[in-house]
């Protein structure tokens, strides 16, 4: 989301903390602790505040942009935490304990980023690392970088900046005069062993009421909104429950080079329902310079070429139309728990046994897959039997240096959601892991030069709720995101429903690789990553197009320039930025 925050706090000095000179006066100025902020700011009392956006947990949702005197005592007595049962949205809670100790709450949905440095006398955190680091030699960790290249699963809090971590979602940082440390206030193993699992059609009712009131609240904080809509499912979905409650909505479908690269003819079904105009644009080549990064100030440099010319076509659409935020249906394949294995069979095996519905989950998964019962069986043995064993997290290693892979383990601490407890099923592995991907998809957008994005569907009760759901469920009828499917019948139209697959990207990739295939192999040979040791650079030999193997090794040889681009913008010590940094 759009909007700068600063929190500075120091328990040690109390009231002693430094000024931010170019972000005006503190939005909340108490005890060891001040607060910046360009985003909504909704004080508790006298003893914190929430900088974001708030909306009740009773249905209808509604916004809350003050406190009663009743509501900020329970809160500040809990040091927060109430906030997590009785409100969801995209917030960052601080609050100071009458110790001068100060805890600081990042909400669960992860849709308001949230990074920190901490030092001996107290911590900083920023929703924008340029806040907290400044350009230069030894800015960028490589070693994180290889781990990012080599697992994006295998990352925990550090960022691929030196000393600067991620606060991860449902997590609060307490600093106090005895150091910080880091709770886990929320985790998506509370959700998903409930008591009694619902029925299908009753999961996708709620889940209808659910995403509906979750959309709809979002929709009603702006007064003009431009939504990408893909041709897909969750964006779909998005489009048709913001609309009934959004004062003005823009349908934009992004079309690129290659046979999956057009879906207007699906987006176009979808704004004659709602009665809306579609805009379509082209993703222009010219938008995209490989030797820059998508997104230079976020911490990870996950973010891919295309959304250089995805940015430039809905800034210039900006220029053009007044819009105060932009909604995607990203996340909506991970949240609606979109698996493609055996492991719903296994589940539904261990929560049931062998009774009649083990064999239309068997059915249903082949329909999904095309594979044949004998062959999902073998696969769902292979799940069943490392059941309880370590996870192992996805690893490729192409482009990649084996000798600098050794030198990186041992690894950092996994993300803590990848540390399940020991009865979760193989399935709902799958799906925390799914999350935990959804995560590096909200926030790849230059945050102080763009729209606010919102990704509605990862909002914390959506996902909660979606958590309680057993996957089996979810493959129901041989349909990926089934429940939301049958959710969503008579709102989004037929034809999209139906749809088991999308077109994306990947042709304008492909244009991107060959049209920039010299400029990328000396950015890679020259580059930082090759003098560090990272780089295998056979890889340059291997993308031979038009062939699958060839496609595949341009992807990734893209992905690794991408990674170099941003190491170079961060190690780059001039042109530095004269905003954004703490004084």
């Amino acid at each position: 989301m759009a909007g700068r925050f600063i929190i500075d706090i120091n328990p040690v000095a109390s009231g002693q903390v430094r000024s931010v000179s170019d972000m005006g006066e503190p939005s909340f100025n108490g005890p060891a602790v001040r607060v910046w902020s360009h985003l909504p700011a909704i004080r508790i009392g006298s003893t914190g505040c929430i900088i974001g956006h708030l909306f009740s947990r009773k249905p209808p949702h509604r916004r809350v942009l003050e406190f009663d005197t009743e509501t900020a005592h329970a809160i500040h007595s809990s040091k927060g935490r109430m906030l997590l049962q009785e409100y969801w949205g995209a917030y960052i809670a601080i609050v100071v304990g009458p110790d001068n100790a100060v805890s600081v709450l990042r909400d669960p949905s992860g849709l308001l980023p949230c990074y920190y440095r901490t030092r001996a006398d107290g911590a900083v955190l920023a929703g924008d690392v340029a806040d907290l680091v400044s350009r230069g030699v030894g800015a960028v960790n490589l070693t994180e970088i290889g781990r990012l290249l080599a697992s994006p699963d295998a990352m925990g809090r550090s960022t691929c900046l030196s000393g600067v971590s991620e606060l991860l979602p449902g997590e609060c940082l307490s600093s106090s005069l005895g150091g910080n440390t880091l709770n886990e206030w929320w985790s998506p193993w509370h959700w998903t062993c409930p008591e009694t699992s619902p029925a299908f059609d009753d999961a996708a009712a709620r889940l209808r009421k659910v995403v509906s009131d979750c959309v709809g609240s979002w929709a009603s904080c702006f007064q003009s909104i431009l939504i990408g809509v893909s041709g897909g499912l969750d964006s779909s979905i998005v489009a048709c429950c913001a609309q009934p409650g959004a004062a003005g909505l823009h349908c934009v479908n992004l079309v690129s080079s290659g046979a999956g690269g057009d879906e207007r003819r699906y987006a176009s079904a979808l704004t004659h329902a709602l009665g809306l105009r579609l805009h379509e644009r082209h993703f222009d080549i010219g938008s995209v310079d490989i030797e820059q990064p998508a997104a230079p100030t976020h911490p990870w440099p996950n973010a891919a070429y295309f959304l250089q010319a995805m940015q430039a076509t809905h800034c210039a659409f900006r220029d053009h139309q007044p819009v105060d935020a932009y909604f995607s249906g990203n996340g909506g394949d991970n949240v609606f728990c979109s698996l493609r294995t055996a492991a719903p069979f296994v589940d539904r095996f261990m929560s049931q046994g062998s009774r009649s519905g083990i064999m239309n989950t068997l059915r249903d998964i082949g329909v999904l897959t095309g594979a044949d019962g004998m062959t999902i069986l073998r696969h769902a043995w292979d799940i069943y039997r490392k059941v309880g064993a370590p996870l192992q997290t996805m690893c490729d290693m192409s482009g990649l240096s084996p000798s600098f892979f050794e030198a990186m383990a041992p690894g950092q601490p996994l993300h803590p959601w990848l540390n399940p407890p020991p009865d979760a099923l193989p399935g709902k592995i799958g799906h925390v892991k799914q999350l935990l991907r959804a995560h590096r998809s909200i926030e790849l957008y230059p945050r102080q030069a763009y729209l606010t994005h919102i990704a509605p569907l990862m909002s914390q009760p959506v996902v909660e709720l979606c958590l309680r759901i057993p996957t089996w469920h979810w493959v129901h009828g041989g349909a990926n995101r089934a429940v939301a499917r049958a959710a969503f019948e008579g709102i989004v139209p037929d034809e999209l429903l139906r749809r088991t697959s999308k077109g994306g990207p990947s042709g304008f990739m492909r244009e991107i690789y060959l049209a920039n295939r010299s400029k990328a192999e000396d950015l890679l040979r020259g580059g930082l990553l090759a003098r560090a040791g990272m780089l295998d650079l056979s890889i340059l030999s291997e993308a031979q197009l038009p062939t699958a193997a060839g496609s595949q090794s341009a992807r990734r040889i893209l992905a690794i320039c991408a990674a170099e681009a941003w190491a170079q913008w961060w190690t780059s010590s001039d042109g530095l930025r004269a905003d954004h940094r703490m004084k």
